[in-house]
């Protein structure tokens, strides 16, 4: 990863919420999704758990280019140390949304380190936005 050329867009958000207090499961997390390089894109991820291990990550980015599929994950670590194998696949980015439910806790994202990361688009996904 460390060969990538970060000449595009490159947009994370670490989900790990230092001194949040943890949400109960009525209580929907709602992430800010920063833009950097000047990408044009931001926006949020909210995570509602829906109990029995299940997590809904429901993306909305304001500036995706229409009619584009981005591909999108969670991964484990930070912005600045990221594991190159995502941890939760999420439903691609299409026209700036992507809802997908995932088998995780609530808790365990909050108390883990995880970034949400998306690609330029499926055919230049070396490319971060």
């Amino acid at each position: 990863m460390s060969h990538i050329r970060w000449f595009v867009v490159v947009m994370f958000v670490v989900l790990a919420l230092a001194g949040a207090a943890i949400a109960s499961a009525a209580d929907p997390v709602t992430v800010t999704l920063n833009p950097l390089n000047d990408s044009g894109e931001s926006g949020t991820a909210t995570l509602t758990d829906l109990g029995n291990g299940k997590v809904k990550v429901e993306v909305t980015i304001t500036g995706a280019p229409a009619g584009v599929v981005q591909p999108m994950h969670i991964h484990k670590g930070t912005c600045a140390n990221l594991e190159a194998k995502p941890t939760y696949p999420l439903t691609s980015l299409t026209d700036g949304k992507s809802v997908t439910v995932i088998e995780a806790t609530l808790a365990d994202l909050q108390n883990g380190n995880f970034a949400i990361n998306g690609h330029k688009s499926a055919q230049e996904a070396s490319i971060y936005v």
